[in-house]
């Protein structure tokens, strides 16, 4: 079995030593560098040549955390760590494309999940509900416009959307091809003036106003924490 190799990032010591010892108890996982600033990241993927970089230093900018990602987002996959101290944003974090944002204090209980989704080439988005009406840049609030322009197909795939299914789920639940669920998921997109599915998913978390999709519903949204997974390019 391919192991996953990983880099830690993070500025801080306690908490890289901690990232590495959770990391060395994941059978799957292999730590192949540690950096405690840009420069020594970059310098760590360059030699080490990972599968997954868990990024957590906190005076990194929006526009800093973009760059970075440009710079290296096509060797190696990126995991954004939140905390109470961190300048990036959830909103910077999807602006930059990255494959994953966790909040630090909910890692350890879905720590190698989460890296091991975004090795196999998904999104992996894990923050507390509670915290998504704090995040500066959220959707508007004009929105409601916006999804009441959506048909009740769209809606239904809105909704499971939101709960954190694939295309090929949401086709299942509502007996419809996959390529019909990407030709919807599409359209929602455009209608909201979204730029990703986690994007979206947020906008409809924040106005917690639109009803269950289909009766099965519920069945398949139990378990789900505040979190979005979705296939890459699984919107085109």
């Amino acid at each position: 079995m391919h192991r996953i190799q990983l880099l830690i990032a993070d500025d801080q010591v306690v908490t890289r030593s901690g990232l590495v010892a959770m990391s060395r108890e994941a059978p799957e996982l292999d730590v192949v560098g540690v950096a405690q600033d840009v420069p020594g990241l970059l310098n760590a993927v360059a030699c080490a040549g990972p599968d997954v970089v868990l990024l957590n230093l906190r005076r990194l900018t929006g526009e800093s955390l973009r760059r970075l990602v440009q710079l290296i987002g096509t060797r190696a996959s990126v995991i954004v760590l939140w905390c109470h101290d961190s300048l990036v944003t959830l909103q910077d974090a999807l602006r930059a494309r990255v494959a994953g944002f966790m909040a630090l204090d909910i890692l350890q209980e879905e720590f190698a999940s989460v890296i091991a989704l975004v090795a196999r080439g998904c999104a992996a988005y894990l923050l507390p509900r509670e915290r998504l009406s704090d995040i500066d840049g959220c959707p508007a609030p004009s929105a409601p416009g916006a999804i009441s322009s959506l048909t009740s197909r769209e809606s239904d795939v809105l909704r499971l959307l939101a709960d954190g299914m694939t295309n090929k789920q949401i086709g299942s639940v509502l007996h419809i091809a996959e390529n019909t669920v990407k030709k919807h998921v599409h359209r929602v997109m455009i209608k909201l003036s979204a730029s990703s599915r986690v994007e979206a998913a947020l906008l409809v978390s924040r106005l917690g106003s639109m009803k269950p999709a289909a009766p099965d519903r519920e069945r398949h949204a139990q378990g789900h924490h505040a979190q979005w997974r979705s296939e890459v390019g699984s919107t085109s």
